[in-house]
């Protein structure tokens, strides 16, 4: 009876550290399956952080299209997982892209403004054309703006040198034109008057002429030449007398070359000729 209930006894024990032993082990798991869902969670917050933080970053590269910040970006992207690098990489990529048909846009437009030649205005054209892309519809905005501008000075001198040239060719083909029509111009006036000198018997030599001012009635006196087709003025000086006065030559209605000599204000008598060039 004794023997029966020692093994009763010693059953009980038994039992009683099995039982705590099974709900140790359980109450051990358990505090470590706790354990490790607690470092899963912070290191999944810790990994989300940086997530946000890395596309903080992609925000700011777009934004401000500094190197610097393009650079840490792709840094900071190498510190998430590779199945979470993809789709960041290729939105710099898309970065590196567009920024490159900025950069290109922009310095074919200041070529093209330093050139102004006809090919480099069409490359910077096609070069602005290139930028489609939403985000760089403010720069194509600007490009297009700035070249427009240049554009518009090539035409603008181009215009101005037009009307320039045709003025000139204008002016002298009525200077031409003048010449042909009177015989008489602002070329050989003085040689009407030095060969009527001669004629007159006086030394051209002793004559210091003036710049003639032609085609209108200037002379003090008799004749009006406002009727005539074309008439010079020059005044004179004797070069060794106190001699002054003014020639009036004119092409008379008949065609003929008619010199006069005024002395000071007054007509000279034998101040009259009709004179022939060669």
């Amino acid at each position: 009876m004794k023997v029966k209930m020692n093994k009763r006894v010693i059953v009980s024990i038994l039992v009683v550290v099995l039982i705590g032993v099974i709900t140790g082990g359980v109450y051990a798991y358990q505090s470590k399956v706790e354990h490790d869902k607690q470092v899963k969670l912070e290191r999944d917050k810790a990994y989300r952080k940086i997530e946000v933080s890395v596309d903080k970053a992609v925000e700011l590269a777009y934004n401000s299209r500094k190197n610097t910040d393009i650079e840490n970006t792709n840094k900071s992207i190498e510190k998430l997982k590779k199945s979470d690098q993809k789709d960041l990489k290729e939105r710099m990529g898309k970065l590196d892209k567009l920024l490159s048909e900025i950069n290109s846009a922009k310095a074919t437009v200041e070529k093209a403004s330093s050139s102004k030649s006809e090919e480099d205005l069409l490359n910077a054209q096609k070069s602005i054309d290139i930028l489609k892309d939403e985000y760089q519809e403010k720069d194509r905005v600007a490009f297009q703006e700035n070249l427009d501008k240049i554009k518009k000075s090539i035409a603008d001198e181009k215009a101005r040198v037009k009307a320039e040239q045709e003025a000139k060719v204008k002016a002298e083909q009525e200077r031409k034109a003048l010449e042909q029509d009177s015989g008489l111009n602002q070329n050989n006036v003085f040689d009407y008057i030095k060969k009527f000198l001669v004629m007159r018997g006086y030394n051209p030599e002793d004559y210091i002429l003036n710049n003639p001012i032609g085609n209108g009635p200037q002379a003090p006196t008799e004749t009006p030449a406002s009727d005539t087709p074309s008439s010079f003025d020059v005044k004179y000086q004797e070069k060794y007398g106190t001699g002054a006065g003014m020639f009036r030559v004119t092409k008379s209605l008949d065609g003929q070359v008619q010199v006069v000599k005024y002395v000071g204000s007054s007509f000279d008598a034998d101040g009259m000729g009709e004179v022939s060039l060669p």
